[in-house]
């Protein structure tokens, strides 16, 4: 399969302050043929405190640079990893000082950006606040999409996501080849939680000729504390309703696996659906009740290879 929201690039930054790698050699077996066999590699950035409290404990007091941390990360991904399938990705781009910065960063991999995580930044904002899409942020998208970055809906609010909708929908119409994709989000009216997109949403990313894909992190896919078996049964709930709305060819998935978390003195995250280490195998037995093979191979990962890479 490809997952196409792994917080790779991160893990490997936050463990080469540590100067420990322990995590990575533990999972990174976990990225074969058999298994997760793409990725969608992403380095997330928080709000600034979030983001200085993270770093502290590794004893990070220099500015942030996005352009340092991107450019060793993706080497240390090259280094430890080193899958062919990959598409590296910015995960809220507050700290990216504006679109020459962004060119630089294309310049050094950078294929994937989600303009925003939970908060607002000068680009647009997430759900904790109601702003939309900024004039810088119009800019900033239209830049990314002629670099040929795949725009990435995942985590915007409501007035962001339907600005950004517009502004693809007109770049489209100029003949420009738009690549769009929600890299971890489920569906609303299964759960709902703002993270997640409603039916109007999952038919506007129809629209753009996006690729949804659903993610198998608890909280999005039911927010009761149930036994993880029914909560993979309700996860193929969320796959089957996006296919109904967008078709065999527009559905793929995601982990947004945070294990990585006992390694940042946090308790082991337990919200997970799937063991990473055999996700791709549970994940396609699941599947097999409701696709034939050539449908569930189009979900777990040609789907987004068609797409994306």
């Amino acid at each position: 399969m490809i997952d196409t929201h792994y917080d790779l690039l991160s893990i490997l930054y936050l463990q080469y302050l540590k100067k420990d790698f322990s995590y990575i050699e533990k999972i990174k077996n976990y990225f074969n043929e058999d298994n997760v066999k793409g990725v969608i590699a992403n380095l997330y950035f928080m709000s600034e405190k979030e983001m200085r409290d993270e770093l502290s404990q590794f004893y990070f007091t220099g500015e942030i640079s996005v352009v340092d941390m991107f450019k060793k990360a993706v080497s240390l991904y090259k280094e430890k990893i080193g899958l062919q399938e990959v598409l590296f990705s910015i995960e809220g781009c507050d700290y990216i000082k504006d679109e020459n910065e962004l060119k630089e960063l294309y310049n050094l991999g950078l294929r994937n950006i989600l303009l925003v995580w939970n908060n607002p930044n000068k680009y647009g904002s997430g759900n904790r606040s109601e702003k939309g899409l900024t004039d810088l942020g119009r800019s900033f998208i239209k830049c990314a999409i002629d670099l040929g970055i795949s725009i990435d809906l995942s985590h915007m609010n409501k007035n962001t996501f339907w600005d950004t909708i517009e502004l693809i929908k007109e770049e489209r119409e100029k003949g420009k080849d738009v690549k769009v994709i929600v890299s971890h989000s489920n569906c609303y009216e299964l759960c709902p939680v703002p993270r997640n997109l409603d039916d109007d949403q999952i038919r506007a990313v129809k629209e753009v000729d996006g690729i949804m894909s659903l993610v198998s992190f608890g909280p999005f896919v039911d927010q009761n504390e149930i036994d993880k078996e029914i909560l993979m049964d309700k996860y193929v709930e969320h796959i089957r309703h996006a296919v109904a709305i967008l078709g065999i060819d527009k559905v793929s998935v995601a982990t947004d696996d945070m294990n990585f978390t006992e390694f940042l003195n946090e308790p082991k995250e337990e919200r997970n659906i799937f063991d990473y280490k055999n996700v791709k195998n549970t994940l396609e037995k699941k599947l097999e009740k409701y696709y034939n093979k050539e449908e569930v191979e189009k979900i777990l990962y040609k789907n987004v290879e068609n797409k994306l890479f």
